[in-house]
């Protein structure tokens, strides 16, 4: 009986008296047999009269698909297509600019300025400061840029250290450190009167501002208290002979032999610009101040 069953299916062309080794292909068409290139040369089939349509040429073949959901798994033929989801442009151009061109990017968007040192990933450009925005340079910053044909400087303060690049992990115990140094210094009065020219390290900017010639020894002992602290972490100690100083313009490159032969008969000029302001460039100094990335730190003076 069970070989009744199996008269209407293929095997796989091997005749066997035993059960095992048998393969069976199921089809929804019984009928129809699925063809296999033969390996062996075999009688070939009697000859028929061919149809008279076919002789013409005019009969149509016509072929049938099998309907077995096997046959069809995968099949890009019958896959319908499927849309991709496209990627954000961020994602797209996150690794296209080389570090040689961020940097040309920064000098394009910074007017040609540069870092000192590069960027890294969680240490901080630091500077500890006085701050004197409080001073009306406004007039005079707007006849030296004139003057020299220079870049405003975008903020006013008088530096006490250099800028460093603080670790993350670093930044609390030198805030630590400047505070616990800064606390026996007294509150004192600062007077910037005096026209002065600098350089940077690389010397590639110019800066024309005012020296202070009022309260130097204050600055002195803050500014060698800072050093002590950042000793310790193996950082840059401050300029030696220090020139405490507000900026108030800059350029690119180094004009220090144009410019400095001018600041005697500028400071001439200044007088003139500077005759109906009282006091000018007196300040009396409370606290210091530090900026390590985008945050700030005050310390108070006694």
């Amino acid at each position: 009986m069970a070989l009744s069953l199996l008269a209407d299916y293929s095997s796989d062309g091997t005749d066997s008296d035993s059960d095992d080794g048998i393969s069976v292909v199921i089809n929804k068409n019984p009928q129809q047999k699925k063809q296999h290139t033969r390996t062996e040369r075999t009688r070939p089939p009697p000859r028929t009269k061919r149809p008279a349509a076919a002789q013409s040429g005019k009969v149509k073949t016509k072929f049938s698909r099998s309907e077995s959901v096997l046959d069809n798994s995968h099949n890009p033929e019958y896959d319908e297509p499927q849309e991709s989801i496209p990627l954000p442009s961020t994602v797209l151009t996150m690794f296209d600019k080389t570090e040689e061109q961020e940097a040309l990017d920064s000098a394009v968007f910074h007017k040609g300025r540069v870092r000192s040192f590069p960027h890294e990933k969680n240490n901080w450009a630091s500077f500890i400061y006085i701050d004197v925005s409080d001073l009306e340079l406004d007039e005079v910053r707007s006849w030296l840029v004139k003057e020299l044909d220079l870049e405003p400087t975008e903020d006013t303060h008088v530096s006490l250290s250099r800028t460093v690049s603080l670790r993350h992990h670093w930044i609390d115990p030198v805030i630590q450190g400047i505070s616990q140094g800064f606390k026996d210094v007294d509150r004192f009065t600062i007077k910037l009167d005096k026209l002065a020219v600098y350089l940077n390290d690389e010397r590639t900017r110019t800066f024309v501002g005012l020296e202070a010639t009022g309260g130097v020894p204050q600055l002195s002992k803050l500014s060698k208290a800072v050093d002590v602290v950042l000793r310790d972490f193996s950082l840059p100690p401050f300029y030696y002979p220090p020139s405490f100083h507000v900026s108030l313009g800059w350029c690119l490159g180094n004009r220090l032999k144009d410019i400095h032969p001018q600041l005697s008969s500028l400071e001439l000029k200044m007088l003139d610009v500077i005759e109906e302001v009282d006091d000018f460039g007196k300040l009396f100094v409370k606290a210091a101040h530090c900026k390590s990335g985008n945050r700030f730190f005050d310390f108070k003076l006694k």
